[in-house]
């Protein structure tokens, strides 16, 4: 006969297992079930794919909130899909340095950052290894306007994600036409290669290096003695200058010499010249004692002039009577 069960003990098993279940909820959830919230939503244009409920949202690399549910919305009159992104900000997760009023213009903090300040959402790759995506908020300067109409719920609008605008870019790609130009070109390459025209280029550039090279090889040969003889120039310049500069320190001691002897020589003349120079004073006061008008001196002197003046003109009427008459010296005067 089996043993009844305790009920005590099905009980406890029951209450702890409810307790870990709420232990892990608080756990994984971090504590986002008893924090304030503010819920949003947001539709993104694209594909959503790599973003799961539960995923975070970030404002500039800090979680604000995550995301609670992605549904997909038909509607019928416009034929169109949508995918509604709905997602918690949570309040606590902003500190608040001062007052924050409850209202701003007659709109909530929030909403006002939306409508007036340009905040927008976008998707943003996490990893590419996983393609996980998250919900991105940020403030775009060039924010298009704010077309939403949900006053309950408050819609904060999409930027398109990066992948999107790849993806249109590549769908805007002409691809046939691209494939058709490359083709195009690998064949105007491979006539190109096959042109004899090109060919006979290709073979008259060789041609052109190997005689240049041999023209490089001639110029080295013929430039390597040019260097050696103006090497031995310079060695003969180099010598020649400093024969100069030994003759030209020789000469300066040789000036320098003379013009300490010329030195000399003027102050022993200068020396000499004095006494002259008084002597020859003293000459030219007697002179000019001896000319004085009214002296004896020069009276006697102009006698002595006058008489050798009629000296000589008594030697010069001689002299030409004797020119005429040379044999006078012989019979005399009167001719005896």
């Amino acid at each position: 006969m089996s043993k009844q069960a305790n009920p005590m003990a099905i009980g406890g098993f029951v209450l702890g297992a409810l307790a870990l279940v709420v232990i892990a909820i608080l756990v994984f959830s971090s504590g986002a079930l008893f924090q304030r919230k503010t819920e949003a939503a947001t539709y993104f244009p694209g594909t959503v794919q790599g973003l799961t409920v539960g995923a975070r949202v970030e404002f500039q690399g800090v979680q604000v909130g995550e995301v609670t549910d992605i549904t997909l919305d038909y509607r019928p009159e416009q034929q169109q899909f949508s995918i509604p992104v709905y997602y918690d900000i949570w309040r606590e997760s902003v500190t608040v340095m001062g007052e924050l009023p409850d209202e701003i213009e007659g709109k909530s903090p929030l909403r006002y950052l939306v409508e007036d300040r340009g905040l927008r959402a976008q998707l943003v790759s996490v990893s590419l290894v996983t393609g996980q995506y998250i919900v991105a908020l940020s403030f775009q300067a060039e924010a298009p306007e704010y077309v939403g109409k949900n006053k309950t719920r408050l819609e904060i609008p999409a930027i398109e994600a990066t992948r999107d605008r790849i993806a249109g870019m590549l769908e805007n790609l002409d691809l046939n036409g691209l494939s058709n130009t490359a083709v195009g070109m690998l064949e105007a390459i491979r006539q190109l290669a096959e042109d004899q025209a090109l060919k006979s280029l290709v073979a008259d550039a060789d041609q052109a290096a190997s005689e240049a090279k041999k023209l490089f090889a001639n110029l080295n040969a013929g430039v390597q003695p040019l260097l050696t003889r103006a090497d031995d120039t310079l060695d003969d310049y180099a010598g020649l200058a400093q024969t100069g500069r030994q003759r030209l320190t020789t000469l300066a001691d040789s000036l320098e010499k003379t013009s300490a002897d010329i030195s000399t020589l003027a102050r022993h003349v200068d020396r000499q010249i004095a006494p002259i120079s008084q002597s020859a004073v003293g000459a030219l006061q007697s002179v000019e004692g001896l000319v004085t008008e009214g002296s004896g001196a020069r009276y006697d002197l102009e006698l002595l002039l006058e008489e050798g003046a009629g000296a000589a003109r008594s030697l010069r009427l001689l002299a030409d009577y004797l020119e005429q008459n040379p044999d006078a010296l012989i019979r005399g005067k009167y001719g005896r």
